[in-house]
């Protein structure tokens, strides 16, 4: 297979999986909540459930850009971008239904959430063998 092909695939599935991740992420920390027996409202809760959000922007960023085979950072641009129109919608969505801390919250962190995913998957190695 040319190496094209290979970087286009790879592109594509980095996309695929990272937009995966970020439920599969949240529904164990759901699941994980279930088998803690954490009560299901309240702001404890919430926090609990933004501190989920907040991991699975995290690992689908590090997925994104883990997964590509080239231009890293780009890869984290557009995942930034895909997850900002999404995040954006939902709190649209769901402004009414929480309070205003966390849909904030939930949307604030996205910046930080993609920035920490590529560092952790890239930027970090990147730092560390600009030093050597």
């Amino acid at each position: 297979m040319p190496r094209r092909m290979v970087v286009v695939l790879r592109s594509v599935a980095a996309c695929v999986v990272s937009l995966y991740a970020l439920p599969l992420v949240n529904r164990i920390g759901g699941e994980l909540a279930a088998a803690l027996r954490l009560p299901s409202g309240g702001d404890a809760r919430l926090a609990y459930d933004l501190l989920w959000v907040v991991m699975a922007g995290v690992a689908g960023s590090m997925l994104m850009v883990g997964v590509a085979a080239v231009a890293k950072t780009a890869h984290a641009w557009v995942f930034l971008a895909l997850y900002l129109a999404l995040g954006v919608t939902l709190v649209w969505l769901a402004w009414e239904d929480f309070p205003r801390w966390f849909t904030l919250a939930c949307l604030l962190t996205l910046p930080v959430q993609v920035w920490l995913g590529w560092w952790l998957a890239w930027g970090r190695r990147r730092a560390t063998r600009a030093d050597t």
